[in-house]
């Protein structure tokens, strides 16, 4: 027992003193990405002061002398090093918001958050507030282990997710929420983006059903976008604020601020009480929903006696998602995060130009009411009257598609050969997992290497010459043809309809097989355009077709 308190001891003065830089040494603090995983011994090597190790993710973070970083590039485990950008609070001092989204119709109906799990990555939450009932948390930053706000930009957004109904103060979207309190920023309403990966990773650990992310940086990073994607993974619904300018962007398109920018987060934006879009929000493609973010009531952290203020910012903006969310958790726990998400796509009230557009994303975040999720399509942006929302529905209700992250399916968007592969190999019942192949432009850990494999083994697709196989390359109908005849076995055709389809074409016989097992009928003058690339809405037609075709043959 002595021994092993003496050798602790001696590691510890090694790392404090020997490595501690001079008071005018320049020093940096960056995310060391590792190869395989995490090199302890560069490490005690190159580390001033340690931050964050993360096994799983084969990172970490440490401040660094900034001499040093060629030679640490150097070392052979070392796969990159980046930069560990400050994150900070969007918000600035100056609740109709609760019910401008309906929230007070949702907790009359007994949606009030019961039972669902939100992490709120910020200063901290103030535990002892009257207004509000804090279940637990962690600290993440280096100064202290509390995990108390000493700032008052994490209690405001506590207090808009999940204020007590206790006929004082203000109330929360989610007042029956389970709140945790990740502190991540500082005093100063700052921190550093490991600290925040640290801090979804509890998150993941503790099973949060949602977290809030009320902090932006102008830059991501890797280990950032893997630790979202990992939390996206398990299930967690992420909301994130697009974040603040001071200039006035309404002349220009104001990209969305990390993390909201990654597809695996919900971007809110800020909107006034006449709906209007709030001139310092951040906006863009990735934006997904507005929600109140000027003049806002709610908690605060007890500073200069304060026990509640008014903030504006997208910081506000973004917990009314995150209660909203908690909501619909409650509302629909058979469902999973994805179709949540869908659910509160469709029900948003459309603002702006007619469906999801930049200045708005879905519209204006709307609280559950009584919706019949089987009466939504399977995607937001898929009408229920298109001509193909059956087909996609079909698809999806079989899992040949899912969809991108964001919720959506993009109808119109075109289909690459990786994705057509991908699709027909998954309606056949292909294993798809990541295999290596002959191809020098797909790596064994690309998404669809299992599916181009099989694919390409059992003839259904060939690949270039110089050993490639363009998984990018959009797709022609002609193509398409091939490939479904040679998947589902059809015969060779009795008849020729097309006449933009000439018999010395490679695909002749394959298009015309699909005419005769009424997978497709064409153009209605009488063409169909065999060289022209086909969209994800259209190739979805062809293969719903298929498939059922093919299982009524089996049953």
């Amino acid at each position: 027992m002595h021994k092993l308190k003496y050798v602790s001891f001696i590691l510890f003065l090694f790392i404090l003193f020997p490595l501690t830089a001079s008071a005018d040494e320049e020093t940096e603090r960056v995310i060391i990405i590792f190869q395989n995983h995490v090199d302890h011994s560069v490490l005690e090597e190159y580390a001033l002061e340690m931050h964050h190790t993360f096994e799983d993710l084969s990172a970490a973070s440490i401040t660094i002398r900034k001499g040093v970083k060629d030679q640490l590039k150097a070392e052979g485990n070392v796969l990159r090093i980046d930069p560990d950008p400050i994150v900070k609070t969007t918000s600035q001092l100056a609740n109709w918001g609760y019910d401008h989204i309906n929230a007070n119709l949702s907790n009359a109906s007994g949606w009030t958050g019961k039972g669902v799990k939100v992490g709120i990555l910020d200063t901290g939450i103030r535990s002892k507030h009257p207004d509000l009932r804090i279940t637990g948390g962690k600290s993440f930053v280096q100064y202290t282990s509390s995990y108390e706000d000493d700032q008052g930009h994490g209690t405001h957004v506590a207090g808009i997710i999940g204020a007590l109904n206790n006929q004082i103060g203000v109330v929360g979207v989610a007042p029956d929420a389970d709140l945790f309190a990740i502190k991540v920023l500082d005093d100063q309403g700052e921190g550093n983006q490991s600290d925040v990966v640290a801090g979804i990773e509890w998150a993941i650990q503790k099973k949060m059903d949602v977290i809030n992310l009320s902090l932006t940086a102008p830059q991501g990073s890797i280990l950032l976008d893997e630790a979202l994607k990992r939390a996206y993974n398990e299930g967690i619904l992420i909301v994130a604020a697009t974040g603040n300018t001071l200039t006035n962007p309404s002349t220009s398109n104001m990209d969305v601020l990390f993390p909201a920018r990654y597809p695996t987060v919900i971007a809110v934006g800020a909107v006034n009480n006449r709906n209007e879009k709030s001139s310092f929000s951040h906006y863009g493609d990735e934006l997904e929903f507005v929600a109140p973010g000027e003049k806002i009531l709610s908690t605060y952290s007890g500073i200069e006696n304060h026990d509640y203020t008014y903030l504006n910012g997208t910081s506000m903006a973004a917990p009314f998602v995150t209660g909203i969310a908690a909501l619909y958790k409650q509302a629909y726990p058979s469902l999973s995060h994805t179709e949540i998400r869908q659910l509160m796509q469709a029900s948003a009230l459309d603002l702006g130009v007619e469906g999801k557009d930049p200045l708005f994303g879905y519209g204006l975040i709307q609280a559950p009411k009584e919706i019949d999720p089987s009466e939504v399509t399977a995607f937001p942006d898929v009408a229920k009257e298109s001509w193909y929302a059956n087909e996609i529905d079909y698809l999806y209700d079989n899992q040949i598609v899912t969809g991108y992250s964001d919720g959506r399916f993009l109808p119109n968007a075109l289909v690459t050969r990786a994705e057509a592969i991908t699709m027909i190999g998954k309606a056949l019942g292909y294993a798809g997992e990541h295999s290596h192949t002959s191809f020098k432009d797909v790596h064994e850990s690309y998404y669809a290497s299992g599916y181009i494999k099989n694919g390409t083994e059992n003839e259904i697709i060939k690949g270039f010459p110089g050993d490639l196989f363009k998984p990018t390359l959009s797709i022609t109908r002609g193509d398409v043809a091939v490939m479904l005849q040679r998947a589902f076995k059809y015969g060779t055709p009795t008849t020729s309809i097309f006449k933009d389809v000439e018999a010395n074409k490679y695909y002749y016989e394959a298009v015309h097989s699909l005419k005769e097992a009424n997978i497709t009928t064409g153009y209605p003058d009488g063409t169909f355009k065999p060289q022209a690339t086909i969209s994800r809405a259209e190739f979805a037609v062809f293969l719903a077709r298929a498939l059922d075709e093919a299982l009524r043959e089996g049953e």
